[in-house]
Parts: C-alpha cells; structure tokens; sequence
C-alpha cells in the first residue's frame, strides 16, 4: 500500500482521517480492539503516528486507551450523543440569519446539486456516501454564513453523534425523510423564511431522540452498558 498523505500533508493526518472515518461509519466497530502494530502494518506505516492518532481519538472520546494492554474503539455514549446534538443545533440555528443574509444564487445550486445526490444515493442505499453528502450539505450553509470555525468545532465533537446517525440511515423510511426534510429546507431557503427554517433545522437535528429505543433494542451492545448482541450491521474492514 502507498504511504498515506493527509491533514498538512503529514501521515499522522492521514492515519487519524482513516481511523476516524472507519469508526464513524462503523467499519471499526464499537468495542472493536484495535493495536498499533495491527493498524501500522494495514496502513503501511510506522507505529508513531498510529500511536499519536490514538492519543487524537481518544481526546475526542472515540478510543479507550488502556496503557500496557489495549485500545478499544468506544461504545457510543447516549449522554454524549445528545450534548454534540445540542452544540449542532446551537450553532446551527445561530448561523441561519448569516447564512440567509449572505446566500447567492452559487450557493442555492449548490445546496440543489447536494440533494440531488442525496437522493440518487438513498436509492442506492449508500449509507456512507449519504452522510458525507449531508455533511456536505451543512458545510455549506456555515461557509456561507461566513462560520467556517462553528463548522470545525462541530466536525471535531461529533463521532458519537455521526455514529449513531449511521445506523438511523440504514432505516428506508429515517433516509427518505432526511432528503425530504433538505427539500423543504431548500424551499425555505429561496423564500427566506428564517423563523421556519429554524423549527425545522431543529427537527432535523431532534429525531435521533424519536429513534433511540428501537437502536437500542436493535444494537446494545453497540452502546454503552450495552448487552445484547448486534443485528443487521455488516462491518467492513479497514
């Protein structure tokens, strides 16, 4: 395998990019043990950076390091879940009138291409590729509210959060009600309504709260205290 290339162009960005982008798609599951001579050798790299991408993860709570024995990818946290939602939406909200002051007409064909995709990848039941382009889609309204660091402050708390978002998307109906709700947004957008817009990048944001029993009933032991053993995830490789 070529050597990896990353953040400032340095290995150590790019081994944590591809450690975290495999828990949060669930690829490195939760409870999964993980070492740094198993990662290095996958990645064709040297222990160092592996060992200093841990110490980056765990900062963000996403592995357990326990010294002189393992790392274990952490299982999502309920309370965690829930304070990251609360930060997205904070912050989200707060930057709707910005957004709305500085929206061009590049941006509105942005945010309508973004679905577009959506849409094709619902279809297609890319749960992955889904949730980057609905990243994508919230990335756009914070650099066009001119709020790049929000943005980065909520890509940097969110593992718990995203995690739990891939497994609400693998629901038909949870993935169609997501583009529907972009939709609408899409239609709030072009006529300005900045109180709606609001409520309902709200509700956007709230309906892993209508969601969590079933995820817990169906993947316990993906959660913290969990018990029971998982059902209907397949967990890819790194």
């Amino acid at each position: 395998m070529a050597r990896l290339t990353g953040i400032n162009n340095t290995i150590l960005g790019a081994v944590y990019d591809e450690l975290k982008k495999s828990i949060i798609t669930l690829r490195l599951a939760p409870g999964t043990v993980i070492s740094t001579q198993e990662i290095a050798t996958k990645l064709n790299v040297s222990r160092t950076p592996v060992r200093e991408a841990f110490l980056r993860l765990q900062s963000e709570d996403l592995v357990e390091i326990i010294p002189q024995k393992e790392t274990i990818v952490s299982r999502i946290d309920l309370k965690r879940v829930e304070q990251e939602r609360f930060l997205r939406e904070s912050l989200e909200v707060a930057a709707i009138p910005y957004f709305l002051k500085r929206c061009t007409d590049e941006t509105l064909d942005k945010l309508r291409k973004n679905v577009k995709m959506q849409r094709i990848l619902c279809q297609s039941k890319d749960y992955v590729g889904f949730i980057e382009k609905d990243n994508e889609f919230h990335q756009l309204i914070f650099e066009a509210a001119d709020q790049q660091l929000s943005w980065n402050v909520i890509v940097n708390n969110n593992g718990h959060y995203n995690r739990i978002r891939t497994l609400t998307v693998q629901n038909e109906a949870t993935l169609e009600g997501s583009v529907a709700q972009h939709e609408e947004m899409i239609e709030m957008i072009e006529r300005k309504q900045e109180l709606e817009l609001c409520e309902e990048f709200k509700l956007h944001v709230r309906k892993l709260n209508e969601e969590k029993t079933e995820l817990l009933q169906l993947y316990a032991d993906y959660f913290s205290d969990g018990t029971a053993s998982n059902h209907g995830v397949t967990i890819g490789t790194l």
